[in-house]
């Protein structure tokens, strides 16, 4: 009979060696990573950032481990609160169609705050930022899409299993320690979308973090998980998704490496990527023809199933509702001509043109796209109702920043800098972007002289 799920997951972590990871996981990992610290940064001034920041002071205000965009330090555990949560503020953080979630801001401030505190280096930032999105992706395969037809957060959710396994690495835990860490992992699990749309969402991500080295400090003073919590009768599986069993589930890691061969999606826009291949597909047209909002009598926008479900705030009245909103996303690119960072504030939220356009844009499921499931990559058919009795379609299936559409490198480049340089200006941003670029070369002085 194998061993419980958990316990070989623990093993394959415990026992896995960076040179043994492939080199094309290694660059994705470096990717995630740039972009993590870049969204982190840009993140930290956002209220919902700067409420945890506080929560954190309260709690401890001492400690090693950096809270970024700040000067303040605290613990492992409550930086990575405090990180996790700047990081996913902006929703401008990294995707997986494995979960149909966020993966690097549960696991990554986990590796940064662990490894600062015990004075590692990049590899091994690397190794336990790549091991901790394996393993949760690996669960994921056995839970989805059924545990987000639930309703749950995927994000928090899975993300808890990441973020223990990257504290679990670095804090040098032989497998079954690691096995009771990631027990408790599940019983930490939580987080229902039904706060999207609130700072709640993007507290989600810290929360995971936190619950992740908690899990892991908890196991390290002896208390005790089953090993067979994902497959049991009453476990992880059947709670959060009504599957009765596993029976045939296999770990495959190290055989599959879901970063190779799935990959993560990048954004381009800082809200919600359920909005992004509509938003790709209208400014395409837009460039290609100018168009007033006066012109349009209304726009009706298909969906796949998700839609409804991420995109829930169909007349926003702030920042962090038109994050959740197709509406606001094509209003912005046609009355203030984009929709990056600067147009995701309050004021250009309640501009009474927006608030005038958004009424038009009609969102709904659209029967051909509903064939094709509970799918993550949001593909959308736009149809344009002009007022002189013109209709222009349009459609697209996949946005940019998906491995089918990459971004250049100059891209990558260009967003970090976008995100970071009016906070730290522009050399400290390059020096960010070497050592990230050769992280698996990075000693501990280099990493933490960029950190303070």
């Amino acid at each position: 009979m194998a061993d419980p799920l958990i316990l070989q997951i623990a093993r394959w972590c415990v026992g896995l060696r960076f040179e043994d990871i492939p080199d094309e996981v290694i660059d994705i990992a470096k990717t995630a990573l740039t972009d993590y610290v870049a969204v982190t940064i840009a993140g930290s001034d956002m209220p919902v950032a700067k409420n945890l920041q506080l929560f954190a002071v309260q709690r401890m205000a001492q400690g090693n481990c950096s809270v970024f965009g700040t000067e303040q330090k605290s613990n492992m555990a409550y930086a990575s609160y405090a990180n996790g949560a700047a990081s996913h503020a902006l929703d401008f953080d990294d995707v997986s169609w494995a979960t149909i979630g966020h993966p690097t801001v549960t696991v990554a401030p986990v590796a940064f705050a662990v490894a600062e505190e015990q004075k590692l280096d990049g590899a091994s930032i690397l190794r336990a930022y790549i091991a901790g999105v394996e393993a949760q992706h690996q669960i994921a395969r056995w839970v989805m899409p059924q545990l987000s037809e639930q309703g749950w957060h995927t994000t928090p959710t899975i993300g808890v299993f990441g973020a223990t396994v990257a504290a679990g690495i670095l804090l040098e835990l032989d497998e079954d320690t690691l096995a009771h860490a990631l027990a408790i992992a599940a019983s930490s699990a939580s987080g229902v979308r039904g706060n999207f749309g609130s700072q709640t969402k993007a507290m989600h991500a810290g929360l995971a973090a936190f619950n992740g080295i908690n899990a892991v400090e908890l196991a390290m003073i002896g208390v005790t998980g089953q090993s067979n919590v994902i497959e049991s009768a009453d476990g992880f599986a059947q709670c959060f998704t009504g599957i009765s069993t596993l029976g045939g589930a296999e770990v495959t890691l190290g055989k599959y490496w879901d970063l190779k061969e799935n990959g993560l999606v990048f954004k381009q826009y800082p809200c919600c990527s359920g909005s992004h291949p509509a938003i790709d597909c209208w400014d395409a047209f837009l460039q290609e023809r100018s168009l007033d909002a006066d012109d349009i009598e209304y726009l009706q926008v298909g969906v796949s199933l998700l839609g409804p479900r991420e995109l829930v705030c169909n007349s926003p009245q702030n920042a962090i509702e038109a994050k959740f909103s197709m509406q606001y996303a094509l209003a912005a690119r046609l009355i203030h001509g984009g929709v990056g960072l600067t147009e995701f504030t309050d004021e250009a939220v309640l501009d009474q043109r927006i608030q005038a356009l958004m009424p038009k844009i009609q969102m709904r499921i659209d029967p051909e796209l509903e064939k094709l499931g509970f799918i993550g990559t949001a593909p959308v058919k736009i149809r344009i109702y002009l007022k002189n009795g013109e209709m222009i379609s349009l459609g697209n299936d996949l946005a940019k920043g998906n491995p089918e559409k990459p971004f250049s490198q100059e891209e990558i480049d260009r967003k970090f800098m976008a995100c970071v340089v009016s906070k730290y200006g522009e050399n400290r941003c390059l020096h960010w972007l070497t050592a990230l670029a050769h992280l698996e070369t990075a000693t501990y002085e280099e990493l933490n002289q960029l950190l303070n």
